[in-house]
């Protein structure tokens, strides 16, 4: 193999081991680029989850009477109800989806495991920027 051959294979190389790492850096993505999450919306599992897993941990800890909603990461009747029970409480119109008004009160008042609240606010940890739910519930930060 010669010289400019080797060369140029390690720079093909180079530049697919950073195209590669780059994608991984970006895919998790913000949330304010996140889906809204409702009827009418392409929802994946783990948004879905993320929304039904928190909206439960605040009906359980907030000490409401509202039934919860199975985690089984599927958009459905009952989980749009929990959406708009958790929406009248927080003071929020009762749509049914979770745009970034009602994913910055999910992540404010969700499980701190999955939404972060629990976490530093520093460089590092950026808010609730390296938790699990972020980049899947729309917020606007």
């Amino acid at each position: 193999m010669s010289f400019n051959s080797t060369i140029l294979k390690g720079g093909i190389a180079a530049a697919m081991t950073g195209a590669a790492l780059m994608s991984i850096a970006t895919s998790a993505g913000a949330s304010t680029n996140a889906s809204y999450i409702g009827s009418g919306y392409p929802n994946s599992g783990a948004a879905v989850w993320c929304v039904q897993h928190n909206i439960n941990y605040w009906l359980v800890t907030s000490g409401s009477d509202a039934p919860t909603t199975g985690e089984d990461s599927k958009f459905g009747t009952a989980t749009k109800a929990a959406i708009r029970e958790f929406q009248g409480e927080m003071g929020l119109p009762q749509d049914g989806v979770v745009g970034p008004k009602t994913g910055n009160a999910i992540m404010s008042h969700g499980d701190p495991y999955y939404t972060g609240s629990n976490m530093p606010n520093d460089a590092w940890h950026q808010g609730t920027k390296s938790a699990y739910c972020y980049s899947y519930i729309p917020t606007s930060w």
